[in-house]
């Protein structure tokens, strides 16, 4: 993907770029992520800490529960409620909302993870990595697949 990549909130408030690849990009079917996105799914962009820059304001945090000791933080614009990413403790990478990108109309998520609280009527793709959980590997084959996809 040609960086930089930019994208912000839905008033303008917040303004962003990526300067470095992001690691994958994947749905999450769980239901904190319908709820959160206020449909089937969210759409998860895994970028490293130093690759996303603010260029404009700066996102409000909360604490959200995951039920483990490992903190997870909503990062969101407080004027408009607008997630932009989710940081969790001890993860090298920040977990983007690519709905926030300017340019969405390229991106393909390489898999889709916790489909066993999916809605019955999302289809999947057979060349999708689907996982009925989290994945168990690090999200090692969602980084390879996007990867390879990436150059290909």
């Amino acid at each position: 993907m040609k960086l930089p990549m930019r994208g912000g909130c839905q008033c303008g408030a917040i303004r962003y770029e990526i300067t470095k690849q992001p690691m994958t990009l994947y749905c999450c079917h769980c239901t904190a992520c319908q709820q959160q996105s206020s449909s089937a799914f969210g759409m998860s962009m895994l970028v490293e800490r130093d690759g996303l820059r603010f260029l404009k304001g700066a996102p409000t945090a909360f604490a959200m529960e995951t039920g483990s000791k490992t903190a997870k933080m909503g990062l969101f614009c407080d004027a408009c409620g607008t997630r932009i990413a989710h940081d969790t403790e001890g993860k090298p990478a920040l977990s983007l909302k690519a709905g926030t990108l300017d340019d969405r109309a390229r991106l393909r998520p390489v898999g889709h993870i916790w489909v066993r609280s999916a809605q019955d009527w999302v289809a999947f793709r057979d060349d999708d990595l689907i996982y009925e959980n989290a994945p168990d590997d690090g999200y090692f084959a969602l980084m390879e697949r996007w990867s390879s996809q990436e150059h290909a």
